[in-house]
């Protein structure tokens, strides 16, 4: 009769342990007399090296290994792949509500997802994905991508992310025609501070004919009588 190597029951130390692999083409190649006995079975030692992120990835499970010996892609990684906010603007909303659903998704940034409350100010940003320069923070920056938006929103609006609570004034007519909206907050660490929504009401676009954010500023910002 044919020897063949097989675990032994509740053997683990003094011999080499084979792996599942090796059990199989050893028993394809000399079949035992009489099948494992469940307890048999159970000793064999079961492989549990986890996946990568990589393999799970659908995105990158497919992909081939780079040169530095990882198989990811980095798509995963970007912010913009992700589904659109849970909230947008809307034409039923008043001027304060666009303002308090901006501030409530801020207080709640991480929910439903990471950043998802900084996803629905890129939302309601009028300069939102154009190419031309943008006063948005009051400083002349890039709107025409969300992850820049995100890089500088996570630090000029620090005070507003996570806060504690805030608090609406009443809405008021700029001499421009554009509406302010002042708020004053609370941070999470319980520091106030105010800041001044310039709103406007869309004349073109998928939202046309929503409140949507022209400007976003600290209430003592140099660039509040001039953006």
């Amino acid at each position: 009769s044919h020897s063949y190597c097989r675990p032994r029951l509740g053997q683990r130390h003094g011999r080499k342990r084979f792996t599942n692999a090796e059990i199989f083409f050893q028993l394809a190649a000399h079949p035992p007399q009489s099948e494992l006995s469940a307890e048999e079975i159970l000793a064999i030692p079961v492989e549990r090296r986890r996946k990568t992120t990589a393999e799970e990835c659908p995105f990158c499970a497919d992909s081939p290994v780079k040169e530095n010996g990882s198989k990811c892609l980095g798509i995963c990684r970007n912010p913009q792949n992700v589904p659109g906010p849970e909230v947008f603007p809307h034409e039923m909303q008043e001027v304060a509500d666009a303002v308090r659903l901006q501030l409530n998704a801020l207080r709640d940034n991480n929910v439903p997802r990471q950043n998802h409350g900084l996803q629905v100010m890129y939302e309601y940003a009028v300069e939102a994905g154009w190419m031309e320069r943008s006063r948005y923070f009051g400083l002349s920056t890039d709107m025409y991508h969300f992850d820049h938006f995100m890089g500088k929103a996570l630090c000029h609006f620090e005070d507003m992310i996570d806060m504690r609570g805030y608090e609406i004034k009443e809405p008021r007519l700029r001499e421009d025609g554009r509406t302010e909206v002042e708020v004053f907050v609370t941070n999470r660490v319980g520091k106030s501070s105010s800041w001044t929504f310039i709103m406007v009401v869309r004349t073109f676009g998928k939202y046309k004919g929503c409140w949507c954010t022209h400007r976003l500023l600290r209430s003592d910002s140099k660039y509040i009588s001039v953006v």
